[in-house]
């Protein structure tokens, strides 16, 4: 810091993203040239920890403090919150917790401020709420507050309505609740109003509409009701991005209605009950890119003057759209990365133009009554990552050319009636994360180039085909796998040993979120039973404008512990599953698989399984579901699976299991005799046959 000392005129001081987290900031390091001089000083993105340095307080001409994106601490100092110098003040990305003195008492003390930027912290509680009668020194030179991904709870106050310069209020992401004050209608020069996210029901207030240069209106992702009209948009000429979705909304505009607004670049009006037809007003926007209307009750044919619109982005699942594709959409559309189908009530065939989509990396048509072959002309110039065409009626084989999409991530065809055999190219998809192909016919081997070529499957189902053979020991090279479902095939052999090794099921070693690519929505401003194992992985993707959410709605059914569970992306880590069911798989359970300490769930019911079950089963920590019955098992049941805490699920009927059930902890709790039925030299709790020397009393 001492060469800091020789620039005795330096004014402005940008150190962003350089690396310096162990930078000592102390009042004999700095000369007073420097801390008198100096009016702008950017130490962003640095891996700064532990509290503010004091020795910045004799900053005395600062005007712009820029400490984002570091690891700083505590609570926000006094000398922060009484300055009377500061414009521009960005603390977001760290961890403060507190701020000394409040924040009523910064936006009453600091009056210089213009921006005010404490997004992704860590505050919690009602550090917003304040008296009927407060008021703030900011009252018109604020323009940009953020508070955006805390936890912050309580009612949003009525006097944000006294910020009257306010241009940019984004209170996304925490926990606010209670109703949106009308008040907020009343801040004439806001252009950015963000609430998404929070836990706010009530009426979206008809004052919204009097926010004239109003860009961006986001209040997705609460728990609002009520109608939403024409009268909510008044006067809102100039918006852009209309995020209203995933709330509990009524959408009722007048069919002649013309809106204020002629260029909306992007409309989320999911879960927004239409009452069957799209609004006739949308036709009048000719800037939309994306375009979210899912869940919206909307039925008949597919819109085709939407395709007049430069989309990007099109959802328009979980509707009741049927009819045919339309012929032409990557003609008219070609620029579109996401198209969003599923749930609704499509026909006919699968369109060739769907090859011919070059910048499309998203496509679900599941859940429709699609039928024919699934195209051929895929081409290795296409970016596809995610395709997810199950629960269809679709024939025919897999097409060799879907090898040519070496960035497919994610591969969803299961329930439809395809056949044949797994195809070779499919191994030129190295990136592959999920693949589900179950709910079909498809004969032949497991291939041995899955678990040779592609290395970070997460998610491998094929349930309920004709497969044959051995389960491949390549299998085992699948470090990072979390779910294997081979369950109602015809199967034969053993279980590998090697399934010992596959890591991601181990506690320790469980992956992360499947990942994603990065994406970012369009802002106004910056900064902002019987137990089986079924999963079935379905996409659904896309809730705008978080990226995040659009993964959200990944999901894989799990049947299992007879609850129909549906688990989604960010959860998919704690599904670690192995289904090997209703197969003829024979010889031992291998001791190996309790090495597994992560998995959540183990079906290997209806085999030719002999020998004991694995003494150390008790190692499996974290097992909920255990189902071994129908096999031929023998032996006692150990008494380590009494160490199994979370178990709920445990089935070991039908085999020729002898000696006392052991008890104790989270078996005591599994009263049910079923699951021990069919063992005729079992004795003990819950059965009724009791166990040479128990006390008959």
């Amino acid at each position: 810091m001492q060469v800091l000392n020789t620039l005795p005129s330096l004014r402005e001081l940008r150190l962003y993203g350089c690396g310096i987290q162990n930078i000592h900031f102390t009042c004999g390091s700095l000369n007073s040239t420097f801390l008198e001089s100096v009016q702008l000083l950017g130490l962003g993105n640095n891996g700064l920890k532990g509290p503010i340095p004091d020795a910045l307080q004799n900053l005395t001409a600062v005007i712009s403090l820029d400490l984002s994106s570091n690891y700083f601490n505590s609570t926000i100092p006094l000398w922060i919150v009484n300055s009377k110098s500061l414009v521009d003040l960005n603390l977001g990305s760290n961890e403060f917790k507190n701020i000394e003195g409040g924040m009523l008492s910064m936006l009453n003390k600091a009056c210089s401020l213009n921006s005010l930027d404490l997004s992704g912290n860590s505050f919690v509680g009602e550090i917003l709420r304040s008296n009927k009668n407060s008021s703030t020194c900011l009252t018109y030179n604020l323009e940009f507050l953020s508070l955006s991904n805390n936890g912050i709870i309580g009612n949003l106050p009525d006097n944000l309505g006294n910020l009257k310069g306010l241009k940019v209020l984004d209170l996304s992401s925490n926990s606010f609740y209670g109703p949106i004050p009308s008040s907020l209608g009343e801040l004439s020069t806001l252009e950015n109003l963000d609430l998404s996210n929070n836990k706010l029901t009530g009426y979206v207030p008809e004052s919204l509409g009097q926010l004239v240069n109003l860009r961006a209106l986001c209040i997705s992702s609460n728990s609002l009701q009520g109608v939403v009209s024409e009268l909510n948009f008044t006067n809102l000429s100039y918006l852009s991005t209309l995020d209203i979705g995933s709330n509990h909304l009524s959408c009722k505009f007048k069919n002649d209605w013309v809106p204020p607004f002629i260029h909306l670049y992007y409309i989320n009006m999911s879960s927004c009950d239409f009452g069957s037809q799209f609004p006739p007003w949308i036709q009048t926007q000719n800037d939309v890119g994306v375009l979210d209307m899912s869940n919206a009750n909307i039925s008949g044919g597919f819109p085709i003057w939407l395709l007049r619109m430069p989309l990007y982005h099109l959802d328009l699942s979980m509707n009741r759209i049927s009819g045919s594709l339309p012929t032409n959409i990557a003609e008219m559309v070609p620029a579109l990365t996401t198209l969003l189908l599923g749930n609704n009530q499509l026909n006919g065939q699968l369109p060739n133009w769907l090859c011919k989509l070059e910048e499309l990396e998203v496509m679900d048509l599941s859940g429709n009554k699609l039928s024919g072959e699934i195209p051929r002309c895929w081409r290795d110039n296409q970016i596809l990552y995610v395709i997810n065409l199950s629960n269809n009626k679709l024939s025919g084989t897999i097409p060799k050319s879907i090898g040519n999409l070496q960035i497919l991530k994610r591969l969803h065809i299961d329930n439809n009636y395809l056949t044949g055999q797994l195809p070779l190219a499919l191994r030129n998809c190295k990136e592959m994360e999920i693949l589900d192909l179950g709910e079909n016919t498809f004969s032949g081997s497991v291939p041995t180039w899955i678990g040779e070529s592609l290395s970070s499957l997460r998610i491998l189902r094929l349930r309920k085909n004709m497969l044959s053979g051995s389960i491949p020991s390549q299998l085992c090279q699948l470090r990072e796998l979390q779910t294997l479902n081979l369950a109602n095939n015809n199967l034969r052999g053993g279980i590998p040993r090697c399934f010992g090794q596959l890591t991601g099921m181990v506690i320790e070693n469980v992956p992360g979120p499947i990942s994603k690519p990065a994406a970012a929505p369009p802002t106004s401003e910056p900064p902002t039973a019987p137990s089986t194992s079924e999963p079935t992985a379905t996409t659904s993707t896309a809730e705008p404008p978080d990226d995040d959410a659009n993964w959200n709605r990944e999901k894989v059914r799990e049947v299992t512990k007879g609850i129909d569970l549906e688990y989604t992306k960010m959860q998919l880590k704690l599904l670690d599953i192995i289904d090997l069911s209703g197969n003829k798989l024979v010889g031992i359970i291998p001791e190996e698989l309790c090495l597994l300490s992560g998995l959540h769930g183990l079906n290997l019911s209806h085999n030719h399984l002999s020998g004991n079950i694995p003494s150390k089963i008790g190692e499996m920590k974290s097992l909920e579901s255990l189902d071994l019955s129908d096999n031929n098992l023998s032996g006692s049941i150990p008494q380590s699976m009494s160490a199994l805490q979370y178990i709920s699920n445990l089935n070991l009927s039908n085999n020729n299991l002898s000696g006392k059930i052991p008890t104790g902890n989270q078996l005591q709790t599994l009263i049910d005799p079923s699951i021990y039925a069919g063992n005729l030299d079992l004795c003990g709790n819950p059965l009724p046959k009791k166990c040479p020397g128990d006390d008959d009393s």
